[in-house]
């Protein structure tokens, strides 16, 4: 695996970030650019190929594209695909290296107990799954949203893709750059993925723990554990996350929502979305609602 060495100690350069959201098939179209490119899949997969190695971009899944080194779709995407993308550049003494590398500085700081924050480098894989999705779509939509308004300081731009930058590398760096996401429990990770597909309804601990035929509170115990919330706390973040989603990338009304994700009472999700957020649903989508979106 290569990764992107670049320093910190002096922000990233913000060229330009956007939103594709295709409705039918679309595929990459081949070119060489001369700047870095960040790609985070939201929904469907784009299939990219870099020089000779290819990627599949579903969910979750983070790309990093590189100035001077071909790029292409090999492989149009099915049905419904949407995806963040960023531009930027990084100070003259980046560089691409192996995961020897990145390795062997990581164990130096972890053996002289050095927190992350005292690096003056930070590394990002050529491809990883993040494993806090919700974070970086806040992070997207603050970006598009600054860059769409009219600054008296330009350098705000820099400085916030610099904070994604380091988000999206402080979650590699937690996964051991595997991307991996999935919690080592199986079970955890069963459920976990039948939560995401059956966010849309109404669901309750006491349900998951029925269907799995385990205590309520075993399974809370063990999702603690291994994601550092409960169950209960799970299945709300998850309905929350997608909220988000629907709110920043759709025009459905906040009735809508909330029967999208499985809370049919308008006002309890409301109360519900403001303890989490801190915002209203409302207030949630008029605080990003500046976006740079492509629409295939």
């Amino acid at each position: 695996m290569r990764f992107l060495r670049t320093d910190i100690r002096q922000p990233l350069e913000f060229i330009s970030a956007g939103h594709l959201h295709s409705l039918r098939s679309w595929t990459h179209s081949r070119r060489v650019i001369d700047s870095f490119e960040i790609i985070v899949g939201v929904k469907g997969t784009q299939y990219i190929q870099q020089q000779n190695e290819r990627f599949d971009v579903g969910p979750g899944n983070v790309l990093l594209l590189l100035p001077g080194e071909t790029h292409f779709g090999y492989q149009p995407s099915e049905g419904e695909l949407t995806f963040y993308w960023v531009h930027f550049q990084c100070p003259e003494n980046a560089r691409i290296c192996g995961e020897d590398e990145w390795q062997e500085d990581r164990s130096q700081r972890e053996a002289e107990e050095q927190l992350a924050a005292k690096s003056e480098y930070a590394y990002l894989p050529l491809f990883f799954r993040c494993g806090h999705s919700d974070k970086i779509d806040i992070l997207f939509h603050q970006l598009q949203h600054l860059a769409n308004s009219k600054l008296i300081h330009y350098s705000a731009l820099h400085y916030r893709m610099t904070s994604l930058f380091l988000e999206l590398a402080e979650q590699a760096d937690s996964g051991h750059a595997t991307g991996s996401p999935i919690p080592p429990d199986p079970l955890v990770a069963e459920i976990v993925e039948w939560i995401r597909i059956h966010t849309a309804e109404p669901l309750t601990a006491s349900i998951i723990a029925d269907k799995y035929g385990y205590n309520r509170d075993y399974l809370s115990r063990l999702f603690k554990r291994f994601l550092g919330r409960n169950l209960h706390e799970y299945i709300l973040a998850q309905k929350m996350y997608k909220a988000k989603s629907l709110l920043t990338g759709t025009k459905r009304t906040v009735k809508q929502i909330a029967h999208d994700v499985g809370i049919p009472d308008e006002k309890y999700f409301i109360r519900l979305f403001r303890k989490h957020e801190h915002l209203t649903p409302t207030g949630y989508r008029n605080a990003y609602y500046l976006k740079h979106m492509n629409v295939e």
